[in-house]
């Protein structure tokens, strides 16, 4: 590589144009070298024109795709007044960038605090080419909170994922799907978050599930919305030496809450394992163990292998996502362990389903070791008791009214909805007060186990209810025409209800 050399020698910054600074890109390689140093036009200025320095100095520049220029002798004194002027404006950049965090971070972190004193579930950020609009969920509701500038959005998402997980990754991509869990102090307070994203057209969305604030135990049974004779059959269940008790339902209908609740319930001298991902409600008297997904050996199933040499007398495995974890499951189900975990389906029953479709086969779960209970549970919003109305009123359910009353005659003026305004200063609006969990447990009993050995699960049911069983549908029916719930909320959760949907032989006449 050739090497022009200018023949005068530098030593004065008035030999150089006074705009041109010296390149900050090139700051900490010149440092090292010390005796030169790159301006942003490309001039090389050395003490050692003819060193090995000035070559590596251009065959840099080339690789990095930057400017070069001719090469200038200068006095040493000179070259140490310009790197000290580099490194000063490499500070000064840095410290800018700082700045720019801090701040972003601040933003990150008054969001949140309006999300907490709103009462939210679920916080979400969705950037498209124009705007970004930050919604909130509460009681499963979503509804529009602020709009940004979309390159707003765009630097809460990345400060997020880069500087406040758990496992930083080395680069927000909105391009591609990503997952983390954040710990943060807000304001001396505690609080643990789930962070997803997704490409989206024009942009991305990303939601920050709250998870947990530090400061609040278990929620009962009985808060979240269990019967009393529920309860019962859950509290001989936890008290079970073995076996294994199995929460099912879809995803965000209150899964976890009633693990940590029935992790509460167990006696402090028995030794309790959960396996999370994340660690999302904080139990005491439990070692909470987050697994990884990402790395093959801290993944559910290899954790719960390791947990199984730890001496213990529970385990929870958060979700069972695989046939390799539900192997784990009735392993130590079946070794001595009580186990619980939780599964997505529709139906108590459907546990039985879902678990052959992982390989476990029914005659095992016929043992008598293994299945103690099955509980399948969903979320119903609440009525807001100060605006909700008749709903012979209510404007929105007037086309429905024909078909609840077929099936439901004159109790259908019992039945209450929520009301049209928007200015309720109880529900901001929303027409909700919260939500309650309506559920159906099945205790495992010899004919049940009969049952499941056979794959009877239509036999089973109407068993089921010949001895008094009653499905999480005929809860939410009870609540219905109680005045709790909205007749739509439940149509959203059982389906239609109506004469012509209940017949045994549908008629498409």
């Amino acid at each position: 590589m050739s090497i022009e050399i200018l023949k005068k020698t530098f030593s004065s910054q008035a030999d150089l144009n006074p705009k041109d600074r010296p390149m900050i890109e090139m700051q900490e390689w010149c440092a090292r070298q010390g005796d030169i140093v790159v301006l942003q036009s490309g001039l090389i200025l050395t003490s050692q024109p003819h060193s090995r320095d000035v070559q590596n100095c251009k065959a840099i520049l080339l690789q990095r795709g930057l400017s070069t220029g001719r090469v200038v002798q200068a006095t040493q004194e000179l070259i140490d007044i310009l790197l000290a002027d580099a490194e000063e404006a490499v500070k000064a950049k840095l410290d800018q960038e700082q700045a720019f965090i801090s701040t972003q971070q601040q933003r990150l972190r008054m969001l949140l605090k309006e999300a907490l004193a709103s009462q939210v579930s679920d916080i979400h950020i969705e950037v498209r080419a124009q705007v970004a609009r930050i919604r909130f969920r509460k009681h499963g509701e979503l509804y529009l909170h602020a709009e940004w500038q979309p390159r707003l959005g765009r630097e809460i998402a990345s400060v997020a994922f880069n500087k406040e997980t758990d496992h930083a990754i080395a680069h927000f991509n909105p391009t591609i799907p990503q997952n983390a869990s954040m710990p943060l102090d807000v304001d001396g307070k505690e609080m643990r978050l789930r962070l997803a994203s997704m490409p989206a057209h024009g942009g991305f969305d990303m939601v920050m599930r709250i998870l947990a604030t530090g400061d609040e135990g278990p929620v009962s049974l009985s808060e979240l919305g269990y019967l009393p004779d529920q309860i019962a059959l859950i509290e001989k269940a936890v008290a079970m030496p073995y076996g294994a008790v199995i929460v099912s339902g879809p995803t965000g209908s209150g899964k976890t809450t009633t693990l940590a609740s029935c992790m509460a319930l167990i006696n402090s001298h028995r030794k309790i394992y959960t396996i999370e991902d994340p660690v999302e409600k904080v139990v005491l008297n439990t070692t909470q163990v987050p697994v990884n997904t990402e790395k093959e050996d801290r993944d559910f199933a290899n954790m719960g292998k390791a947990t199984l040499r730890m001496d213990p007398d529970v385990i929870m495995l958060g979700e069972m996502r695989d046939e390799e974890t539900a192997k784990v499951l009735v392993r130590a189900a079946i070794t001595g362990h009580l186990v619980f975990s939780t599964l997505h389906t529709n139906a108590a029953t459907g546990i039985i389903t879902r678990l052959v479709d992982m390989g476990i086969s029914s005659v095992l779960m016929g043992d008598p070791n293994l299945l103690v209970c099955l509980i399948c549970q969903r979320l119903v919003p609440v009525l807001c008791l100060d605006c909700a109305v008749s709903v012979v009123e209510a404007p929105a359910h007037q086309g429905l009214l024909p078909r609840w009353q077929e099936a439901f005659g004159n109790k259908v003026h019992m039945l209450r909805a929520r009301g049209s305004s928007t200015q309720c200063p109880s529900c901001y609006g929303l027409g909700i007060k919260g939500r309650t969990v309506v559920a159906e447990i099945i205790w495992i009993d010899e004919a049940g186990r009969n049952f499941i050995q056979h794959c009877d699960t239509l036999g089973w049911e109407k068993y089921l209810r010949e001895n008094g069983w009653r499905s999480y549908h005929d809860r939410a029916l009870e609540l219905m025409f109680k005045g709790i719930i909205d007749p739509l909320d439940v149509e959203r959760l059982i389906g239609p209800m109506g004469n012509l949907f209940r017949e045994a032989r549908f008629n498409y006449g």
